[in-house]
């Protein structure tokens, strides 16, 4: 039986085949070899892209090379850890590619540092969360018991800390005025690990009101002060939003 990649090898003149369609062909017949169902569904996907637009922010178009890069050896790495600390061995590779994932991220948003583990928005927020509950909480109150490595806490010690970590006040967008799900909503990891606090747009405009924010987070004092949205179709105003959280 005849392949796809076969047909347009023998019917495409050398000079003129495109290395990506092979890659892409050669990977889609493999696929269609052990499941074709599966090849289907991929088959399909391309059509659905190639016929309608999506406005949906967090999907993307992203190129063929990229694709490729997705499906690879490094699929069979468990690569816990970061660049050059992983717990385990044989990630030298993975190393070098997120290295320079970072670098570039660093170069396009012009900053410091980048951190290019999280595959979602979801998830970078979660670890932006832990990362503030970290510094601003836990390591003071390690410091306050003399300590470093929260492993060497008595349990009596612990759950303190814990009820610390778990009681800090978080201020985001209400999710029915476009906030995101990890703005405290109910169901999200995020009201589980907050006390939450929402903010919400006025009824009359459907705009957020600073004046009335600013007092919001002066009688709340979140440790967080969450600006962003999900589905809010306007510009916010960053920089006063910016002021509110350094005022409280």
């Amino acid at each position: 039986m005849t392949t796809p990649l076969q047909t347009y090898l023998t019917q495409t003149p050398p000079e003129q085949v495109d290395a990506g369609f092979v890659a892409y062909i050669a990977s889609l017949t493999e696929v269609a070899r052990v499941s074709p169902a599966v090849a289907r569904s991929i088959v399909q996907e391309l059509a659905d892209q190639r016929a309608n637009l999506k406005l949906i922010a967090s999907e993307n178009y992203c190129s063929l090379a990229t694709q490729l890069a997705m499906g690879n050896l490094f699929t069979d790495k468990y690569a816990e850890g970061y660049p050059k600390h992983r717990f385990y061995a044989g990630c030298d590779n993975v190393d070098d590619i997120e290295s320079l994932a970072a670098e570039l991220a660093c170069q396009l948003f012009g900053a410091e540092h980048a951190y290019v583990q999280p595959h979602s928005g979801s998830d970078a927020n979660l670890v932006a969360y832990w990362a503030i509950l970290s510094a601003r909480v836990q390591t003071p109150a390690l410091e306050e018991l003399g300590q470093t490595n929260p492993a060497k806490l008595s349990r009596e010690d612990w759950n303190t800390l814990r009820r610390k970590l778990g009681n800090q006040r978080l201020m985001g967008l209400d999710y029915y005025s476009g906030g995101h799900l990890t703005h405290g909503y109910r169901f999200n990891a995020s009201a589980q690990m907050f006390d939450v606090y929402s903010y919400t747009v006025s009824r009359e405009t459907g705009l957020l009101d600073y004046d009335e924010l600013e007092a919001m987070a002066r009688e709340v004092k979140p440790l967080i002060l969450l600006t962003g949205y999900s589905a809010y179709p306007r510009a916010i105003n960053f920089r006063r939003m910016r002021q509110i959280a350094d005022s409280v």
